[in-house]
């Protein structure tokens, strides 16, 4: 639903977007690369599941992970800096979280932050994921951020 909306406002609008994602392991761009075109608006995605792959493609300080933990505002927007270090576009977004149903010890549950920047605009939103069923929370995940950036450029 989102995701045709976003990607005709991106193509109107003649915007590029990255993402940097977590919890959504991918499903911010490939719902995006569904529709004919997706090349003249999606520059890369980069999927950082792990602390690791954080730390060694986005950059993100061992510190930052340290102190806050992986699902953290400050870790989203430690991954939107690294971003915009290695890509190039008009929006650029970041997402990481907890989907459940099985947790690490110390880390929040059911629970994602999602950074979106522009040129001229910054948010950083926490989305509070309400199914117990992982695909729900994946998809709930998506529909959030898309919306959230619609939002933001509409």
């Amino acid at each position: 639903m989102y995701s045709q909306k976003l990607f005709d406002l991106l193509t109107t609008k003649n915007l590029t977007i990255t993402f940097a994602e977590s919890i959504t392991g991918g499903l911010l761009s490939a719902n995006l690369v569904k529709f004919s075109g997706a090349s003249k608006i999606l520059k890369r995605s980069y999927v950082v599941y792990s602390a690791e792959a954080k730390k060694d493609i986005l950059k993100v300080p061992a510190s930052i992970i340290d102190k806050y933990g992986v699902v953290s505002k400050e870790v989203a927007e430690a991954m939107n800096d690294g971003l915009q270090q290695i890509s190039k576009a008009d929006i650029y977004v970041s997402i990481t979280g907890n989907a459940g149903p099985t947790y690490e010890e110390d880390i929040p549950k059911q629970l994602a932050y999602v950074s979106i920047r522009t040129k001229d605009k910054n948010q950083v939103l926490k989305i509070t994921l309400n199914s117990k069923i992982r695909l729900k929370n994946f998809e709930e995940a998506v529909n959030f951020t898309y919306k959230s950036i619609i939002d933001l450029i509409e």
